[in-house]
Order: C-alpha cells, then sequence, then structure tokens
C-alpha cells in the first residue's frame, strides 16, 4: 500500500500540470471567443415583454431595472405590493416604455394562472418569463418550524413549476 502512494506522488502533480498546460490555454481561448460572440449576438429586448417574478427586491429588482435600461415592457409580480409600485416608478424612470404591477404569491398554483394570464391579456404577448420568487429563512435548521419550510418550498421549488 506504501509503495502504491509513493508511486502516486511521484506520477501524479507532473501528470496534472501536463494537463493543464494542455487544456487551460484552450478552454480560455473558447471561453473569451463564446464571451465575444454572445457580446455581439446579445438579444435586443427593447418592446418584448418581461414578466419577473419577485421583482420587488433582490436579483428581481435589479432584473427589473436592467430590462427597463433596454426598453423591455415590464411585468413585475411580488407579494409586497408597495415595494412593487416603487419598482415599478423606477423602471419607469429607466425607459421601460409599459410597465405593470401584479401583486402576487407565486406559491399559489391559481394565482401564478391568473398573473400569467393578466400579463398576456395587458400586453396581448409574453415574451420572456423570468422566475425569480424564492424565500429565505436564515436560522439553524433545527430552529425552522415546518409550517414556514412548506411556505419555502411552495415559493421556491413548486412556484417555478407551478
Amino acid at each position: 500500500m506504501d509503495s502504491i502512494h509513493k508511486l502516486i506522488n511521484f506520477l501524479l502533480p507532473p501528470i496534472t500540470i501536463l494537463l493543464l498546460l494542455f487544456f487551460l490555454p484552450s478552454y480560455l481561448i473558447f471561453k473569451t471567443l463564446s464571451y465575444i460572440i454572445r457580446a455581439v449576438r446579445s438579444e435586443n429586448v427593447a418592446g418584448k415583454v418581461v414578466l419577473i417574478t419577485g421583482a420587488s427586491s433582490g436579483i428581481g429588482e435589479h432584473l427589473a431595472y436592467e430590462y427597463a435600461r433596454r426598453g423591455a415592457r415590464l411585468g413585475l409580480v411580488a407579494r409586497r405590493e408597495y415595494r412593487l409600485c416603487a419598482v415599478t416608478d423606477k423602471c419607469r424612470q429607466l425607459g421601460s416604455p409599459d410597465v405593470i404591477a401584479i401583486p402576487t404569491d407565486v406559491s399559489n398554483q391559481e394565482d401564478c394562472k391568473r398573473f400569467v394570464g393578466k400579463a398576456v391579456n395587458y400586453f396581448g404577448q409574453l415574451d420572456h418569463l423570468v422566475n425569480n420568487a424564492a424565500i429565505i429563512k436564515l436560522s439553524m435548521f433545527q430552529d425552522i418550524y415546518h409550517k414556514f419550510l412548506n411556505s419555502i418550498q411552495l415559493c421556491s421549488i413548486l412556484g417555478d413549476v407551478d
């Protein structure tokens, strides 16, 4: 067993270095070229309809701002209506031609159907759907209540499926 460890300790470092020297430059070239191609061929979202869940804070809020800067028409969905109205106003200021706020709980399947239907009825189409809604509870696992854990699962997992 000791001889196997000595052999591995002797052979593995040079083999690893040779593999890195061979694969790393080609990988970096591939990643650079794919970045350039994506930058040149990025999608123009001006005038397209984007529906964003979880848009009242965090990543969803900043996605809404970015889409607004690019001229997309936005449907913003979240539970907190007062925060959603503030995000809606800022999106209008940033250049979105049309923004609607739809206060909804994505953990409810009927509400999911309702907000998608409302967006399609209002805009006449739906080009992008960004499923961003989630609930976070920061605590020790044993301190999480069963009821709260169920709401996390309904929103974060089943909310995307519904």
